[in-house]
Formats: structure tokens, C-alpha cells, sequence
């Protein structure tokens, strides 16, 4: 058992050359020119969208992945690795002409098993503590109780995760992931790309953002072209993390995917830990996030796995 373990992980190594992508699906690139690097400031867009936030699930996490320890302020605040309450959400985009959109695709019905067996390896399934998983809502029962016809995911990144409720939703549906999310190879998904591929399900409409600029640059794209939803494009806690912020009729919403994982994070301008690629990539990330907070005052500020945040908040 030993040897042949041994052997399987040495085969895959070989077949990949030492590095994956996160997943072998075929993407197709999304290429635009009309990117920028910072939202202007408007008193009122030309659109205002409608938005939502749905809480999928509560589940626990490592701390030490959430934020990084060694941080300063953390290493003031006494904070340790433990268990840390986490939760699963995502966001709805309703467009008065372009109809709606999801951010993050929520939770599968039948997970951890889909048509054809379990969707995620025992590797995998091994360090993400299912057992502590609790889950309010799933995806496809959503959609169709508020009779939402889906026009798009976007992804905030392709960690697991985030892709639970993809391998449900229709195949036509389009997956729009950042620049390099799925392109880029790195050790890890050596062990995730199995997982991923099932997740996102049988042919995904898969496709890449292309701003035409360096992959390591912080990107502004205003999707819609009518300043209701930007895309921002923040590497560092996968080479295609992605944020949004979303002009809605109460006000504006900065969703920070995982670029900030946690409320205290956000606060003290702390980044997340060992679950982030490149730390200091994040670290200018989250900056440019600190920074777009301070200048737009968003109604709302979203860490990636906890409560929202108020403007009111200090």
C-alpha cells in the first residue's frame, strides 16, 4: 500500500510537472481594454442595481489560514491558531437590463456527493473539517424558490470552497474567473485539481478575465459599463482573487472575497495567513481595498467568510 501510494503521487508529479492548474478544464479568455485602476468617484451612477447577501452555511476553519500570526498586530492581540467560526455565503446581482448574476455559487444540494460519487478527493476532504459544516440554504433550491433565471457566476477565486454549488447549475451558464486564476500552476493543485474539476461540474462555461495588463497589477473593470458593478482585479490570495464593488439603490457594497477573510482582519488591515498564495501580493491588495473604503464609503464592507461590515462600525 505504502509503494503504491508512493507511486501514484510520483506518477501525477511527473504528469504535471511538478505543478497544476487549479483545474484542466478548458477556459476561454475574456479580453478587455477598457479596464482602469481606480473607481472615479460619482454622486449618483447611471444604474443602481439590486443586491443581496445569502448566508449558505457555518462552518470552522484554522486560524492561522484566515490571518496571518505573525502579523504584529496580531502577535499584540495574543491571537493563536485554533478553530475559527467561518461561514459560507453568496451575493445576487440584479441588473435592470442584463437580469441576474451570482457571486461565489453557494452550496450544492446532494454535497459532498454528486451523480457520479464523491466531488471531493479524501486528501482534500481530510483537512477541510466537513464535520463542522451547517448548512441553511442551498443554491439550486434558491434559484428556483425566487424563480431566479441565472445569467453569470463570477468567482471571487476557485478555492473549493467557493465552487460547492457549481456542479448543479446549468451547463450554459458562463463562470467568469480572474486573470491567471485558472492559467497559473502551482504546486498545491496538484492535490485540488481532481476536486475542482468535479466541482465545477461536466464542461463548465468556463472563461478569464484578460485586462491585457501584468497579472501581478490591481485592475479595475467596470463590467456593465454603466458604473453599477466594478470588478476588481486583486491578486495575492490567488494569482486571479477577484473583488466587487456594487452600486445599489441602498447605498454601495465592497465585497472582498478572500483577499480578507475575517471581520478582525479587515479592521486592523491584517491579511490572511497560509491559505493565501502570495502574501505580498495580498498585502497591496488589501491596501487598494483600505484605500477604495476610505475614498467611496461603501454602505457595507464583505470579508470573505464573516459578517458584513457597517460604515457606522469603527
Amino acid at each position: 500500500m505504502f509503494i503504491r501510494a508512493n507511486f501514484s503521487v510520483l506518477f501525477i508529479l511527473f504528469v504535471c510537472g511538478l505543478s497544476c492548474q487549479v483545474t484542466s478544464h478548458k477556459v476561454t479568455p475574456y479580453v478587455s481594454n477598457s479596464s482602469t485602476e481606480t473607481i472615479p468617484l460619482s454622486p449618483k451612477p447611471k444604474v443602481e442595481v439590486e443586491f443581496q447577501v445569502v448566508k449558505v452555511a457555518d462552518w470552522e476553519a484554522s486560524l492561522a489560514g484566515l490571518l496571518d500570526l505573525d502579523d504584529p498586530k496580531a502577535k499584540a492581540a495574543g491571537l493563536k491558531d485554533r478553530l475559527e467560526p467561518i461561514s459560507i455565503y453568496f451575493y445576487l446581482i440584479k441588473h435592470p437590463k442584463y437580469g441576474s448574476f451570482m457571486i461565489d455559487s453557494g452550496m450544492g444540494e446532494n454535497f459532498p456527493n454528486g451523480k457520479d460519487g464523491r466531488l471531493v478527493s479524501s486528501i482534500v476532504e481530510s483537512q477541510m473539517h466537513f464535520d463542522k459544516l451547517k448548512v441553511y440554504e442551498t443554491t439550486n433550491t434558491y434559484l428556483k424558490k425566487n424563480k431566479i433565471d441565472l445569467k453569470g457566476v463570477f468567482f471571487t477565486h476557485l478555492h473549493l470552497d467557493h465552487t460547492l454549488g457549481s456542479y448543479e447549475m446549468d451547463r450554459s451558464i458562463p463562470f467568469y474567473v480572474g486573470p491567471g486564476e485558472v492559467t497559473s500552476k502551482y504546486f498545491i493543485n496538484i492535490f485540488v485539481q481532481g476536486s475542482t474539476n468535479r466541482l465545477l461540474g461536466e464542461n463548465p462555461n468556463l472563461i478569464q478575465f484578460d485586462f491585457g495588463k501584468s497579472p501581478n497589477e490591481i485592475v479595475v473593470l467596470d463590467f456593465f459599463a454603466d458604473q453599477s458593478f466594478y470588478i476588481l482585479s486583486v491578486p495575492g490570495h490567488t494569482p486571479g482573487s477577484l473583488a466587487f464593488y456594487i452600486r445599489s439603490k441602498e447605498g454601495g457594497h465592497l465585497i472582498l472575497g478572500d483577499s480578507c477573510h475575517t471581520r478582525w482582519g479587515w479592521k486592523e488591515g491584517v491579511t490572511p495567513g497560509a491559505f493565501t498564495t502570495d502574501r505580498k501580493l495580498n498585502r497591496k491588495s488589501l491596501d487598494f481595498l483600505k484605500g477604495l473604503a476610505e475614498t467611496h464609503k461603501p454602505k457595507f464592507v464583505y470579508p470573505g467568510h464573516q459578517e458584513r461590515i457597517s460604515s457606522s462600525e469603527k
